[in-house]
């Protein structure tokens, strides 16, 4: 099993010999974060990935730092490779460090604008120092070569520990208790990365249509009446219906009707009696 070549100690001599580059030519003003060196084994091409924030200023001179790192370079091919980084960094923030990358690791790998909005209502002390570190990556990426929130990933969130400022208690029997008020240094690195397509909904397919049906065809079939099954009672169940009594309305009409008819036949019989 092969083991993993330390490059570091390549890496800070190839940044040594950009810089050097760069301050003897008219863009001496240019940073160059960091420099990292990889090399192909098929090919045998040196790849040298120069990370900074004015991307577009060394861009013009790749060829030219390339013929300077052959000079040193015994002969290789080598391809220089500018990558757009911003960073920014706060040190001596009185936090502990552990405190930090709890908040960190929830924007790590986040786009700018989602970390903005994380940060924002993160109930964490810690988020006010970060959001401010945050949000000074980003505009240094915004002056350095026009990017903004949507293009920029966060690639890389360092806590480190800062001097420790010590204090003491006092405790009973002239005792005294150790107090560490612990500091941290803050680093954030941003990458360019370009904005997600939106994504399309698929077309909806066009349903089949249905192949018309010929009228001639198709028949209508009469309905047949559904007979319902007659049950047959027998006789000797049914009961004989009770008579009705005579309405009460009808019983008055007719003793009215008596009364007037004895009525008129007493009048006839007395004017027979005085004749």
């Amino acid at each position: 099993m092969e083991r993993p070549i330390n490059t570091a100690g390549k890496d800070r001599a190839t940044q040594a010999v950009i810089e050097e580059h760069i301050r003897n030519t008219e863009k001496r003003h240019t940073p160059v974060s960091r420099v990292k060196v990889k090399k192909d084994k098929k090919t045998g091409i040196v790849n040298i990935d120069v990370f900074t924030s004015r991307p577009e200023v060394l861009r013009m001179e790749a060829r030219e730092i390339e013929a300077g790192i052959s000079q040193h370079a015994d002969g290789k091919q080598i391809k220089v490779n500018v990558v757009a980084e911003a960073r920014a960094v706060a040190k001596f923030i009185r936090m502990s460090p552990r405190k930090a990358r709890f908040v960190l690791e929830a924007i790590k790998g986040k786009r700018v604008s989602e970390a903005i909005d994380i940060l924002r209502f993160v109930p964490n002390h810690a988020s006010d120092p970060i959001l401010k570190v945050l949000r000074s990556a980003a505009a240094n990426a915004l002056d350095g070569w026009g990017a903004s929130t949507d293009e920029l990933k966060v690639h890389a969130v360092i806590a480190d520990g800062g001097p420790t400022l010590k204090r003491i208690r006092a405790r009973a029997q002239g005792r005294a208790y150790r107090i560490l008020k612990r500091t941290t240094h803050l680093t954030i690195v941003l990458l360019e990365t370009p904005r997600p397509a939106p994504k399309r909904r698929p077309a909806a397919r066009p349903k089949p249509k249905a192949a018309p049906v010929a009228k001639a065809a198709v028949k209508a079939e009469p309905e047949t009446p559904v007979e319902k099954p007659v049950t047959q009672i027998a006789p000797e169940v049914i009961a004989p219906a009770a008579p009705q009594a005579a309405a009460p309305e009808a019983a008055i009409e007719a003793t009215a009707e008596a009364a007037g008819e004895q009525a008129t036949a007493a009048g006839d019989e007395k004017p027979a009696e005085q004749a």
